[in-house]
């Protein structure tokens, strides 16, 4: 399985994104991109799984996997995927699109040929891009979509370009960052063009749990941006009265609240996991000084952050000291 890992240090994934809108290439600015303890895990995954005499599966709920977008693309054989005791079987050449999800199993059949493709949130908003289809392919990719009965022609242009963006992940060299974002861009706008989704878009507008969904993927795109809720409502297409309504009905917190708290889990981490100066990890989630991130810290947890790392190195188990909400109580 190859692995490609688009962040080195805690503020990569900001220098990529000024140097992009600068129109620079990040290479030239001197990112050179390696995993660190701070990275997203693997943020693309890209595998051919070839035909074997014995059935494989997967959960796409699994570390390190959890919360990535995968597309699936049955060349031949049989694929079946289970969720909430539900099944749905594929006989290849099909196309499966599985959002962010706690317990999705693949089960590929022996003998049968599958292309695996699974990206974070901040590699498919990159490839998503900002255009006119850019908004709808991003609801798109919120829910399951399935297309069967892949034609003959099809079948071999999505094959040539799963095999082009896996060989591109699975290179020895450092993979392009364009040229993933390019190869996968193509990828999600044949799904969205050719595939119906399993619910209609109108689910988007019930219940609020699917656009809680989106904004929590949002959030762990932009949290570091410092962007206000007006953006995140903009992208899912609300009003921000309305995605105040929705976080306050299903978790009984603003908006802001909730961003708020995923900022200060993020530098709870740094400053418990690493030896990095303040003003370091400060640059890095994107406060314009260190006394701003001091002030916003110790509004969360009460304590300035050197005195919260000192804590954590005296104790286990500094509980007055962190954060209350973990990311993952949201859904």
């Amino acid at each position: 399985m190859g692995a490609y890992s688009i962040v080195s240090q805690e503020e990569c994934l900001y220098l990529v994104y000024n140097c992009r809108k600068m129109g620079l290439c990040w290479r030239e600015a001197g990112g050179i991109c390696m995993a660190d303890e701070f990275a997203l895990m693997r943020h693309l995954r890209a595998e051919v799984w070839e035909p074997a005499l014995s059935e494989r599966s997967f959960r796409t709920g699994a570390a390190p996997h959890r919360w990535f977008v995968h597309l699936v693309f049955l060349s031949h054989g049989r694929l079946t995927l289970e969720a909430n005791d539900q099944l749905e079987v594929l006989d290849g050449p099909s196309l499966a699109l599985v959002p962010p999800s706690h317990g999705r199993r693949l089960r590929l059949a022996a003998g049968s040929r599958a292309y695996v493709v699974g990206a974070a949130m901040d590699v498919m908003t990159q490839a998503i891009g900002d255009y006119p289809e850019s908004p709808a392919i991003r609801r798109f990719i919120s829910h399951a979509s399935l297309l069967k009965g892949i034609d003959t022609g099809a079948r071999h242009s999505l094959e040539q370009q799963f095999q082009a963006l896996i060989a591109e992940v699975q290179a020895q060299s450092q993979p392009s960052q364009m040229a993933v974002s390019a190869h996968l861009q193509l990828l999600l706008l044949w799904a969205w063009r050719h595939n119906t989704p399993d619910e209609p878009a109108a689910v988007l507008s019930l219940g609020g749990g699917t656009l809680l969904q989106q904004f929590r993927q949002l959030v762990e795109t932009e949290f570091r941006q410092h962007r206000p809720i007006s953006y995140y409502a903009q992208q899912l297409g609300i009003s921000m009265d309305r995605l105040h309504a929705i976080c306050s009905r299903n978790l009984n917190r603003a908006p802001l609240e909730l961003l708020h708290e995923r900022l200060a889990q993020e530098a709870r981490i740094r400053l418990e996991r690493s030896d990095r100066s303040v003003r370091d990890i400060s640059d890095g989630l994107g406060f314009k000084d260190p006394a701003h991130f001091s002030h916003f810290f110790k509004g969360k947890t009460g304590l300035s952050p050197a005195r919260y790392r000192k804590a954590v190195r005296q104790t286990s188990a500094p509980s007055a000291a962190r954060v209350n909400v973990e990311y993952h109580d949201w859904p």
